[in-house]
């Protein structure tokens, strides 16, 4: 019979390895359970290499047993457990390099065992162990690495008075030992590590106390600041909406107002420039409060995109009809440069739209007599893009200011008078706007003085070019400029006026209104309450309803459309929410309560008069137009 390393197998003396294969098989279970037990309860490393010694030796008849553990850096074995040697050759070799010529060294260095079954070969093979007082004179040795998960962290050897040989058995006692004292070892040095953890906190436990009760402070007052910053966001697009109520409500009748002295006929040139004048500041006020609310809608995400496929050169040419008159009237000459052929995009028409003119309304504002804008269009077909960019020769930008120009209410003009006005929101909707169409937005200057560029980047669409003849028809958007929709329409036909109930609370709105439908020959009803005109439009069914929303007492604009839908004798009436609340959830609750429409004051008589067409179709065909 061999051993594993092929040398022969003696009898041995009487002993537990002398013992009879299944009793010797019984002994080291019992061996191997008492090792395990025991280890469940060690607490140091000195523990584990005794408990692994004191139940190795006897087993295997060995005289010497050394259990050591590998350094962190691989370099050195530090001997936790060296038993059956005199004390000063455990203290000599209390330490030793991994590449020492000694067996726990060779198998730690390996990772694999180390079995030399007769005295003749280890003197052979580590001729320094005759040196070593205590096993000089000894036989077989045998080293095992100790091994976690494919990492060696130390050894575990045995050396024998006598050459004997290694077998099967042997080396599977000696290999579950090496693998019990390794997980062993790995739990008490994670021990360990907690430990000096928990030692290293409670030394600053004062210092850690005193800082957990600053952190908890300072969260909680995070807290209460996130919930004021909450609760301000909140007031805000609140009082963002109630703020263009409140300054669209009395737009509206001064709107009407300029429209009647228009429809009044010929006027003096004084009444004229004063008329010019009202009505050029009402449209400047409007703007403002659109910005107001559109930048709140951009920063928080609540803009969606009506994307169709359009051509950006007609949305420049219509840009370039309604803002020529403007920039030409300040003495600025205007330029446009457009490319001969279609440049298709997919995009939002109206809010394109919206962006081109406010960086010609912001040209506008920055150049004065004498200079140019230019609105130029350059498709770049080999990157998939097309510029868009509007260059003035204005009053230009500190290159300081350049970064944070698209910023919320920047302003270019940072003079103490801030005679160019604004509120410094125009060039944030445009960034806003470009960037929900996948585009980027850049501003150029070379300095004050020295005028100013805005491009706008955006994607082309590679989609399949349209039919012919498509080209023509232009979005709604591009379709009628500025101008188009301020022109004053003509008086109604016989076959087109309509009865129209106007519900209105503000006196001045409802009676301009009424006076300017009257004008153009419809037949008109005011109410200034919800009840009211619920009642009114009972009495006599108009053909159009005309109600704002915010009505004083208990039914507001919702209530009453409410109501008037659920009357039979009313479901041919349409309704149209004429209010200063011009969100896009007062546009869904509006639809919501009923109404075929919604219009945000201030409303010019063109387009209430396109509307009133509009509704002229089937109840609900119109529902949802100007939402």
């Amino acid at each position: 019979m061999q051993s594993l390393d092929g040398q022969p197998i003696s009898a041995g003396s009487v002993s537990e390895r002398g013992a009879p294969r299944p009793e010797r098989v019984v002994a080291r279970l019992q061996r191997l359970q008492a090792i395990t037990a025991a280890l469940a309860g060690a607490r140091t490393l000195a523990e584990i290499a005794g408990t692994i010694i004191d139940q190795g030796m006897p087993a295997l008849d060995a005289e010497v047993g050394v259990v050591a553990l590998l350094s962190s850096d691989g370099a050195t074995l530090r001997n936790l457990g060296f038993k059956g040697v005199p004390v000063e050759t455990e203290e000599d070799w209390g330490e030793v390099p991994v590449d020492s010529p000694v067996p726990v060294a060779e198998a730690a260095r390996l990772g694999a065992p180390v079995v030399v079954p007769t005295r003749e070969e280890r003197n052979a093979r580590y001729p320094l162990l005759a040196g070593v007082h205590g096993v000089e004179r000894g036989g077989a040795v045998v080293a095992f690495p100790l091994v976690v998960e494919s990492r060696t962290v130390g050894s575990l050897g045995f050396c024998f008075p006598a050459s004997r040989p290694f077998d099967a058995d042997d080396h599977a006692f000696v290999l579950s030992m090496a693998q019990q004292c390794a997980l062993a070892i790995e739990r008490v040095r994670w021990h360990e590590v907690a430990e000096q953890e928990i030692a290293h906190r409670r030394a600053s436990e004062s210092a850690l106390r005193a800082r957990e009760l600053e952190l908890i402070a300072l969260v909680a007052e995070l807290r209460q600041t996130q919930d004021a910053l909450r609760e301000a966001d909140r007031r805000k697009d609140e009082f963002l909406a109630m703020l263009a109520h409140e300054l669209r409500n009395p737009l509206a009748p001064l709107l009407s107002a300029v429209e009647l002295l228009e429809a009044a006929g010929p006027a003096t040139p004084v009444v004229e420039r004063a008329r010019t004048i009202m009505d050029r500041q009402i449209g400047h006020m409007t703007r403002l409060v659109d910005d107001l609310l559109d930048i709140s809608r951009v920063s928080r995400g609540k803009i969606a995109l009506s994307a169709e496929r359009l051509d950006v050169v007609e949305l420049a040419r219509a840009a370039a009809l309604d803002y020529r008159p403007l920039i030409e009237a300040r003495g600025v000459r205007f330029e446009l440069a457009l490319p001969a052929e279609p440049v298709w995009l997919r995009a939002d028409a109206t809010r394109l739209a919206q962006a081109i003119g406010n960086l010609l309304q912001n040209a506008c504002k920055f150049t004065d007599d004498g200079g140019s804008v230019r609105l130029s269009v350059a498709p770049d077909r080999g990157r998939g893009v097309v510029c868009v960019e509007v260059a003035d020769t204005g009053i230009g930008m500190d290159p300081a200011i350049l970064e944070r120009i698209f910023e919320p209410f920047t302003q270019a003009d940072r003079t103490r008078a801030r005679s160019r006005g604004g509120l410094g929101l125009g060039l944030a909707l445009v960034k806003g706007v470009v960037e929900l169409h996948g585009g980027t937005v850049r501003a150029a200057s070379a300095g004050v003085g020295q005028g100013a560029a805005i491009a706008i980047t955006l994607p082309l669409d590679a989609a399949a070019p349209r039919p012919r003849g498509a080209a023509d028809q232009r979005h709604p958007a591009t379709a009628a400029s500025a101008a188009d929709q301020r022109r004053p329409a003509t008086a109604a036909s016989a076959g087109s006026a309509r009865r129209i109930l106007i519900i209105e609370d503000n006196l001045d709105a409802a009676d301009s209104l009424r006076m300017l439908l009257e004008r153009r020959g419809h037949a008109v009803c005011v109410a200034h309450s919800g009840a009211d005109g619920v009642a009114a439009a009972r009495t006599a069914p108009p053909d159009v309803i005309l109600c704002d929303i915010g009505l004083p007492g208990d039914m507001s604009g919702y209530c009453v459309a409410r109501a008037l839908r659920g009357d039979s004798a009313l479901r041919a009436t349409r309704m149209v929410a004429l209010t200063g609340y011009g969100q896009d959830d007062d546009r869904r609750l509006a639809h919501a309560a009923g109404f075929d429409a919604h219009l945000t004051k201030p409303v010019t008589q063109a387009m209430l008069e396109r509307l009133l067409a509009e509704l002229a179709s089937p109840p609900g065909s119109a529902r949802g137009a100007r939402g």
